[in-house]
């Protein structure tokens, strides 16, 4: 969900809406606008300095971050934003591997075979347009996806959050379906 603004973007605008974003309220002077550079029109980068606060629990010698505050006397855990940030990029990830899967498919019903690729970018220039509306090339940490052509198909993949092979939390698509991570029951 994101945070609205009409016409220009201004610098009081953007700061506004930087304050706010996510649920936070943070008073607007605590955001500094540093730049701002219009890209096309339609969208904008905006470099700016968040002045909030963060505690720290000494945990077993080492001193780790627990909460960020957000407004005024508001303090957000920081394993809960980071446990949402995960489940949020694992979800589009699996939606990204569903549409190429989709687009697989499609592919295979017209011309009787998965394409024969060593990559996932080689896989992607097969598919788009025709198969796939847009370019999916990477995860939502920015990483690689994985294509290959099995005895019985094909298998996506995304190494997931840690960005490491077989440690568990990768995400696959095998043949349409989610093997990994495994849905709950």
């Amino acid at each position: 969900m994101g945070v609205w603004a009409r016409g220009e973007l201004s610098p009081g605008e953007a700061r506004r809406l930087i304050a706010t974003v996510g649920g936070i309220r943070l008073p607007k002077e605590n955001v500094h606008i540093r730049r701002m550079d219009t890209l096309g029109g339609r969208d904008a980068v905006v470099e700016a300095f968040v002045l909030t606060a963060f505690k720290f629990t000494r945990r077993d010698d080492r001193w780790e971050i627990t909460e960020v505050r957000v407004g005024d006397r508001e303090w957000e855990s920081v394993e809960l934003v980071t446990t949402a940030v995960r489940a949020e990029k694992i979800r589009r990830t699996i939606a990204d591997l569903r549409e190429v899967a989709t687009a697989l498919e499609a592919f295979r019903r017209e011309r009787g075979f998965y394409p024969q690729v060593g990559d996932f970018p080689a896989l992607v220039d097969h598919l788009v347009p025709t198969y796939l509306t847009r370019v999916i090339r990477e995860d939502w940490w920015h990483r690689p996806l994985r294509y290959v052509v099995t005895a019985r198909g094909y298998r996506l993949e995304s190494w997931g959050p840690d960005g490491k092979p077989d440690t568990g939390d990768e995400i696959i698509i095998e043949n349409g379906e989610v093997t990994a991570p495994r849905p709950a029951s």
